[in-house]
């Protein structure tokens, strides 16, 4: 399928700004205006968010468009309808149409420009009725903040990433975030770890005249997932194992329940079943039990401690991880291996294929020799180490760090196989 565009412009190039995305949708004749959208923002969770209400959606028997980012393996996972990934001969022409169009323009757009055009392009032509759309990076001056006002905000927990384009506050990160908050929308805001991250987005959404509607971080984990009680319409559980999956469940059911009110679920019945079904990929996600295979593409210090949280509970805390680690320059690798080093019993680092990689034996100085440190340079290796380590049923693995490293574990079929 095709994945680059004017000559390989790198995926991870970001160049802030919606000049060049505006332009190009002009001369695809706008099609992010021809349905509803649900704009999501924030440091982490959106994904599982949208994964959440897409579901929910799908299940009042709407066509659903979903666009999120980066993908685990396929491009084409970054346009769904209905959770079914962009026919692959669809996304190559529509793909070819937008490269010649962004060959007229005097700055050609970037690789997520790009997607996102051929995302709110796929979306009007296969005519679905409504969009949930996750921001890319930050939110003002992201790409899909070139829609127009959405029928609903959504802002995920805000926390320090992205510092070198967001700002290096909570205050200016939140102040990002909350770009995607416009006159006319209405905003669901996550509980916050930050009180000023809450405070900043309060006071633009009141600046903006945006109602807002605040979830309330209820939920609890059990060994199925998360749940929380809801006074009228009783359990409402997500089958995602993350500690961090309780945010995302209040999150996700505090839209839901909006959405009912805007008269878009008017099944919440068929919501709360749909819920109970939801899959999100790469998310603590169990590929192997006895002894586990876990992979969490925890990449920042804010998701780590989400893997931490989920390290301390019962099943998982009885378990002998050996985790095998890498991370992406621009991440503050050194605190977030530190962070896991008391849940874990042994370490194997390696780097994320490409030049964005983080040297593995710079973080090898960060852990302790009772740790076993390995450094293997290619991701096989670390594989192969890692299952060697396996002796017993109280033994597993977990794979964390990068998004980025997951989608190369995929592409190398190691998710899909892991050793036997």
């Amino acid at each position: 399928m095709k994945d680059e565009w004017w000559h390989g412009v790198e995926r991870s190039q970001m160049r802030p700004g919606l000049a060049r995305i505006t332009a190009l949708l002009e001369r695809l004749g706008h099609p992010e205006r021809k349905y509803p959208v649900i704009h999501i923002a924030g440091t982490n969770g959106k994904g599982s968010v949208a994964a959440m209400v897409s579901q929910a959606l799908m299940a009042q028997g709407y066509r659903v468009g979903l666009t999120t980012s980066p993908d685990l393996g396929h491009i084409n996972e970054r346009v769904m309808i209905n959770r079914v990934p962009l026919d692959p001969l669809l996304w190559d022409q529509w793909g070819e149409e937008i490269e010649a169009l962004g060959r007229e323009m005097d700055e050609p757009p970037t690789f997520f420009e790009a997607v996102t055009g051929l995302a709110f392009l796929a979306f009007a032509r296969l005519a679905v009725d409504i969009a949930v759309v996750e921001v890319g990076l930050g939110g003002r001056l992201d790409a899909t903040n070139a829609v127009p006002p959405p029928l609903l905000s959504i802002i995920t927990p805000i926390a320090y990433d992205h510092m070198d384009r967001l700002g290096h506050t909570i205050e200016a990160i939140a102040g990002e975030k909350a770009g995607i908050v416009k006159p006319g929308s209405r905003l669901v805001l996550a509980a916050q770890t930050y009180p000023s991250a809450r405070e900043t987005i309060l006071a633009i959404a009141g600046e903006r005249g945006v109602p807002v509607v605040e979830a309330v971080d209820s939920a609890t984990m059990d060994s199925r997932g998360a749940v929380l009680e809801d006074p009228t319409w009783g359990e409402v559980r997500v089958p995602l194992l993350g500690a961090y999956q309780k945010n995302n469940l209040a999150t996700a059911w505090t839209a839901i329940l909006e959405l009912h009110r805007l008269g878009w679920m008017p099944d919440l019945e068929k919501a709360r079943t749909a819920l109970a079904a939801v899959s999100w990929p790469g998310r603590f996600q169990v590929i192997r039990r006895q002894p586990y295979w876990v992979v969490d593409g925890a990449h920042n210090l804010h998701g780590i401690h989400g893997v931490v949280d989920t390290l301390r509970q019962p099943p998982w805390n009885r378990i002998r991880w050996h985790v095998v680690f890498a991370v992406l320059s621009d991440k503050p690798g050194e605190a977030m291996i530190k962070a896991l080093l008391p849940h874990v019993f042994s370490v194997v680092l390696t780097r994320v294929p490409g030049d964005r990689g983080t040297d593995p034996d710079r973080l090898r100085a960060y852990v302790p020799a009772s740790f076993q440190p390995v450094v293997a340079e290619e991701l096989t290796d670390a594989v192969r180490v890692a299952e060697s380590r396996l002796k017993t049923s109280d033994d597993g693995v977990l794979v964390t760090g990068s998004l980025a490293l997951l989608m190369h574990l995929a592409r190398l079929g190691l998710w899909q196989d892991v050793p036997h």
